[in-house]
């Protein structure tokens, strides 16, 4: 799992003008949460472009008066307008603290249903779990290899250790579409049966 290095500067100063100030500079005004205090610090946009602008997941490494945090990514806000970016609150992780974070899904493999002209869908592209840092990895990855015509993925098909999705077991998280090729050559041999 990739980590992000963001050297920030504790803020003195707070309230708007100050905020104001720090955002016309270029920096981006931050929020550290952790169990020894909040810590407030700003630094460049420019150091957060890796670690926000990405569909993986990512960990910082906020480092502010000599001392360095892991943390990750809890809120972000953007200039409504001009969509820039405008505040970042980091959680500390904690060894054994569970916390909740948003992994990308990835599909691995080709399903069986492709090589009849079948099309994956995608129904999720995220899961929401709970983990020890430990625990966290950069994505949460399915085998789709088995999935048949109509054949559908639930969340009950991906199996995690030392991780808890916190997503209803039956929410389908893929399907494999029937083509309109097959669809009509199965209405056609049920017309036929008919006869």
């Amino acid at each position: 799992m990739e980590t992000i290095i963001i050297n920030g500067t504790a803020r003195t100063e707070l309230g708007k003008k100050a905020t104001r100030a720090l955002r016309a500079a270029g920096n981006v005004p931050c929020n550290l949460y952790s169990n020894e205090g909040n810590v407030n610090f700003f630094a460049p946009v420019s150091q957060f472009k890796k670690l926000i602008y990405s569909s993986d997941f990512k960990v910082a490494q906020v480092e502010v008066d000599g001392k360095t945090y892991k943390a990750i990514v809890k809120e972000i806000q953007f200039e409504p307008v001009k969509d820039t970016l405008n505040h970042l609150d980091f959680q500390a992780l904690e060894a054994g603290k569970p916390v909740k974070v948003s992994l990308p899904l990835k599909l691995v493999g080709t399903p069986k249903g492709a090589a009849v002209g079948g099309k994956l869908q995608q129904t999720m592209k995220r899961l929401n779990v709970l983990a020890a840092p430990e625990a966290l990895r950069e994505s949460i990855e399915l085998n789709v290899e088995d999935v048949d015509l109509g054949g559908i993925k639930r969340v009950k098909d991906i199996v995690l250790n030392g991780m808890e999705l916190l997503h209803s077991p039956s929410i389908p998280v893929a399907r494999m579409d029937v083509p309109r090729a097959a669809k009509e050559a199965a209405a056609e041999a049920a017309k036929a049966g008919k006869k």
